[in-house]
């Protein structure tokens, strides 16, 4: 599936805001602190068990003090994605873009990664030119992004672009190569294996219902002349 979100971001030294006061710079370290606690209990680390609960808790008390807080709405979009809760991730996948492009710190890579989960998004919500678009603004950003090449070619045969999806196969094979893309040979062998018997079964299935349609018209042809001579 277009189907595989990950997009987990660390705490890095945020530049979000010049802080003039001690009381914004104290605001600051809370959400700094709230996400650190959140993350671990995403992870599991610290000491603490895996809780995504606990975690967008922690994520959501982070973006109160600080709304601007790209990794918060990273993380969360993920926890979000895959409890297939969509329009709440697409809205922390976007506010993080949007957040990742102003910040300089924020690599291509990064961005190409939270696009590329966007997209994963719309893809299951069935909008698939939105998913598109999104997916392939990731390999723009990042051609060796496995993930992006990977969500566009099941984009692609999702939408039955069969020869397109080939295509793409070998160019993402090219850029990005992976182990993951098996799958979609194997797909792509299924589908050329169809594809030259399917005429054989059509041809098949046009004769046996000609036969029987030749058939029925000699049995009620029969059945007339009978009916004639009592």
């Amino acid at each position: 599936m277009a189907e595989r979100c990950r997009c987990l971001v660390g705490l890095c030294l945020l530049s979000l805001l010049a802080l003039p006061t001690t009381g914004a710079a104290q605001q600051l370290d809370e959400a700094q602190q709230a996400f650190q606690q959140g993350y671990a209990f995403q992870i599991g680390t610290d000491g603490k068990k895996v809780d995504p609960d606990l975690a967008l808790r922690y994520y959501a008390q982070a973006l109160r003090l600080q709304p601007q807080f790209y990794e918060a709405h990273a993380n969360a979009g993920q926890i979000y994605y895959e409890r297939r809760k969509y329009e709440r991730a697409k809205q922390h996948f976007s506010e993080a873009i949007r957040l990742a492009r102003g910040r300089e710190d924020i690599s291509a890579s990064e961005e190409a990664g939270i696009s590329s989960n966007l997209g994963s998004c719309y893809f299951q919500e069935g909008e698939l030119s939105e998913a598109e678009r999104w997916i392939r603004g990731a390999v723009a950003l990042d051609p060796t992004l496995v993930e992006a090449h990977y969500n566009l070619i099941n984009l692609l045969l999702r939408q039955e672009l069969v020869e397109e999806a080939r295509s793409y196969l070998a160019k993402a094979q090219r850029s990005a190569p992976s182990d993951r893309y098996g799958i979609f040979v194997g797909r792509l062998q299924t589908q050329d294996s169809y594809a030259s018997w399917n005429p054989l079964w059509l041809k098949v299935v046009v004769g046996i219902a000609a036969v029987a349609v030749i058939a029925l018209l000699v049995m009620r042809a029969v059945g007339t002349a009978r009916s004639t001579r009592s």
